[in-house]
């Protein structure tokens, strides 16, 4: 009792100087070992992005050095597209070998079946395939080009032919919503879970804008298509409910109906970037949040621990338990309450 009320009081004290400690060491890390990417997604602008990546040697590094931190935790691999990256299921070996639970997301144009069997050789846990929407017209539309959706479907096949456990990630906006149930009963049907994340502003070498949504041609605007998507989450909430396929949270979902209404106004959930995630960036450096200052780098022989609990990780950290975006319904940063 006595030690919880000291704890409780410098928690207090901090708080007063705009500080604030992690709960403990991350149990999530984002490896974004590219910016680059060869599909011109409408929705993404990292396709435009030509900086040129780190080498091997570098990221083999920083595994080794996460995994004397903060091994056994999740690390996935995201860009770009990580399989541009032809040492990638080295990455992943050597992440396996710390005890991590890896996974990567992938477009799917460059699973061939020899890189599939590559993948399931390499041991990786989890391969997310985006595919947002269930038709050719939908899909090759908002990824920018033809082919993409039946590239999706059959990167399924192959990786789940060599055993690779694959789940869908969908980016859900106003020309998809029409297509969700179609495309949630044949995740079922194939024996996988789908994850959806709302439409945000295009990734990318870009700062925040908050009116990003009213030039977007994805984003519902109309009372009808408000409507839709409100209808849209209401039933993938009860999917969710149900348990087996959607892997959102009815939490998450419900919130995502605010969001789709007011998208410039917080939507009342916290964000645990900086709290139980951390974010390697295709740089090198540390984040806690891609639109905010770094708080590190892994150019520096300073002791991650050092830089996870500096005084300028914290005072990051306080503003992001203060950040009123609503960015905080993405999936690498919704707080379902499990962390603080």
């Amino acid at each position: 009792m006595i030690r919880q009320r000291l704890g409780n009081a410098l928690e207090s004290l901090l708080d007063t100087r705009q500080l604030r400690r992690a709960p403990g060491l991350p149990t999530q890390v984002h490896m974004s070992v590219i910016d680059r990417c060869f599909l011109p997604c409408k929705h993404c602008d990292i396709w435009k992005n030509t900086d040129a990546d780190l080498p091997t040697s570098f990221w083999n590094k920083a595994i080794d050095r996460l995994g004397e931190w903060c091994a056994p935790a999740g690390m996935n691999f995201v860009g770009g597209e990580p399989l541009m990256r032809t040492d990638l299921e080295d990455l992943i070996r050597r992440a396996k070998g710390w005890g991590f639970q890896t996974s990567f997301n992938t477009n799917a144009w460059l699973v061939t079946p020899q890189r599939a069997k590559s993948i399931a050789d390499s041991g990786v846990d989890l391969v997310y395939v985006s595919l947002d929407g269930f038709s050719a017209q939908t899909v090759d539309h908002s990824r920018g080009k033809v082919g993409s959706f039946e590239k999706a479907l059959t990167a399924v096949d192959l990786l789940q032919a060599q055993g690779v456990q694959v789940a869908i990630a969908s980016v859900l906006h106003s020309q998809n919503q029409h297509e969700v149930q179609q495309l949630v009963r044949w995740v079922g049907d194939m024996g996988m879970n789908i994850i959806f994340q709302p439409l945000y502003q295009n990734f990318g070498n870009v700062e925040y804008d908050p009116d990003w949504w009213k030039t977007s041609e994805f984003f519902p605007k109309t009372t009808h298509e408000q409507k839709l998507m409100s209808d849209c989450l209401d039933w993938l909430s009860n999917q969710s409910m149900k348990g087996g396929v959607v892997m959102n949270s009815p939490m998450q979902l419900q919130a995502m109906k605010f969001y789709f209404t007011e998208p410039s106004k917080d939507a009342g959930v916290s964000c645990r970037a900086g709290h139980s995630d951390i974010s390697i960036d295709p740089q090198g450096t540390i984040r806690l949040c891609y639109f905010l200052e770094t708080v590190g780098s892994f150019h520096s022989a300073v002791p991650l621990a050092e830089q996870w609990n500096h005084h300028v990780t914290m005072r990051r950290r306080w503003e992001v338990s203060r950040c009123t975006r609503s960015c905080s319904l993405l999936n690498c940063n919704f707080n379902t309450g499990e962390s603080a």
